[in-house]
């Protein structure tokens, strides 16, 4: 009689155990640069409601209402600060537009590098 042996070798396992880990890591490393942008984003939305239906709002209103949501948040101000925000009146609106990369360091000199972009328009009244 024949035996039949079913399963998976250690040097499978080993492979698999690799292959999964470095996912893994690679999700350790990236998921904090995408959640720092959804505050980013996050805050931008509060600010949009904020002054959507506000008449008289100024260039300096959406900057200290900008630098609060940041604080509140908790965005890490490594990656992006309130100050590299970019507010600029356009005809009867603000355009509010924060464009930036974040690396993180994967292993040895490899890196991810990630590139953001956020805009959005706030009528002026």
């Amino acid at each position: 009689m024949r035996n039949r042996q079913s399963g998976m070798t250690f040097l499978g396992l080993l492979i698999l155990v690799v292959v999964v880990g470095t996912w893994v890591y690679a999700g350790i490393r990236i998921v904090p640069m995408y959640l720092n942008y959804m505050k980013i984003a996050n805050s931008f939305e509060k600010v949009k409601d904020e002054f959507d239906s506000n008449p008289g709002t100024t260039e300096a209103m959406i900057r200290n209402s900008i630098y609060r949501y940041f604080d509140v948040e908790m965005v890490d101000e490594k990656a992006f600060s309130y100050k590299d925000v970019k507010v600029r009146k356009s005809g009867g609106t603000f355009v509010v537009t924060a464009a930036y990369e974040d690396t993180r360091p994967f292993v040895s000199n490899i890196y991810f590098l990630t590139s953001f972009d956020k805009t959005i328009e706030i009528q002026a009244r």
